[in-house]
């Protein structure tokens, strides 16, 4: 099932929290909505929904226009940070709820409900713990009970708010994994919010980045990490080392630090570099308005990652590097070592 949103704005009062979406989510594709807190994200997946309601704009559910129509009929499936599991139901009879309890003309029968049930048990491998209780399960097998309770009652769309958000890192992660694997395998139309940016990278087909109400940037996960559409976007997405300028007859100008720029216009700006995209010299060869001349002060070994923080020698600036275990032996860095770091690759927005 396709999603198409047109022009869609919500307003609470004198707060507009959407201001003209637009998005096309194709049939089968997992999209994400990644952004701050407050930036519109679960605003837009209730009204997709039908908890909630668009001032303006329009709502269509494969080719249908649903901007009015009421929950049940969008057909959808939801799962939230928190699983919402009936305590005193065993894991088969909540995954068998949304089916039981429609109404007599529509039920299917209970063979029917009851294969439905064993083939999304084995999808989400509890086959061993159908008999339990939710308080006898952890808090990774409980989300994925409550994610084979919406997919029971074979869903249209699929709508996952923050689902692993009160989970810890480790069962997050493997938690991912399975959400990954299983979308391959059922091929639903879902829509994910979450201000994970690992989570949003790791699951996606697209990510849609989305800020004060606005989207800022449409595309896959490789597309917006290496090409950010704007400033907010770059800062907004992994680390990354902002050095404030000024943008000058083609040149970015900060201290001896200079690269070209393509435009004449004259304004402050920003360079943005991320830590993983310098070259570390023990000599400079040649001058060089494009390095930055520091002086290590700080290392922090993070697993196969080695975490430098500098201090740049012609500004009072502190920068952050990341390089391989292996070009930090080859390197052989030390704390208060003198090195000059070459960006492989440079952006810079004119500030605001």
């Amino acid at each position: 099932m396709s999603i198409e949103l047109k022009n869609i704005s919500k307003s609470y009062g004198p707060y507009q929290v959407l201001k003209n979406i637009n998005l096309t989510i194709q049939s089968g594709e997992l999209v994400t909505l990644l952004g701050p807190s407050g930036s519109g994200k679960t605003s837009l997946l209730r009204i997709l929904a039908g908890l909630e309601f668009a001032d303006e704009g329009t709502l269509l559910i494969h080719g249908k226009d649903l901007t009015d129509a009421p929950i049940k009929k969008r057909k959808a499936g939801f799962v939230f940070q928190h699983y919402a599991l009936f305590n005193t139901m065993t894991i088969r009879e909540n995954i068998a709820y949304g089916l039981r309890v429609r109404p007599r003309k529509f039920r299917p029968s209970k063979k029917t409900i009851q294969d439905r049930v064993n083939q999304l048990l084995h999808l989400i491998r509890l086959e061993p713990y159908s008999n339990r209780y939710p308080s006898q399960l952890s808090g990774g097998q409980r989300q994925r009970v409550a994610l084979a309770r919406a997919l029971a009652i074979e869903p249209h769309i699929l709508l996952l708010d923050e689902p692993f958000g009160a989970l810890d890192a480790k069962v997050r992660k493997e938690l991912r994994q399975w959400l990954r694997q299983l979308h391959q395998q059922v091929k639903m139309t879902s829509l994910l919010v979450t201000h994970d940016q690992e989570e949003a990278f790791e699951v996606s087909d697209r990510v849609v980045i989305i800020n004060k109400g606005k989207v800022e940037q449409i595309g896959t996960p490789t597309e917006v990490y290496e090409n950010p559409a704007n400033a907010f976007v770059y800062d907004f997405i992994g680390n990354v080392n902002q050095v404030r300028g000024k943008i000058n007859d083609g040149l970015f100008v900060n201290g001896n630090f200079r690269i070209p720029v393509d435009t004449l216009d004259r304004s402050d700006g920003i360079a943005y570099i991320r830590p993983d995209q310098f070259t570390i010299k023990a000599a400079n060869n040649g001058p060089s308005d494009c390095t930055l001349s520091a002086t290590v002060t700080h290392i922090h070994p993070v697993g196969s990652v080695i975490k430098l923080e500098l201090e740049r020698q012609d500004e009072t600036q502190s920068i952050e590097v990341e390089v391989t275990k292996r070009e930090f032996d080859e390197l052989s860095l030390t704390k208060n070592q003198h090195v000059f770091l070459e960006p492989r690759q440079v952006k810079v927005f004119a500030a605001d």
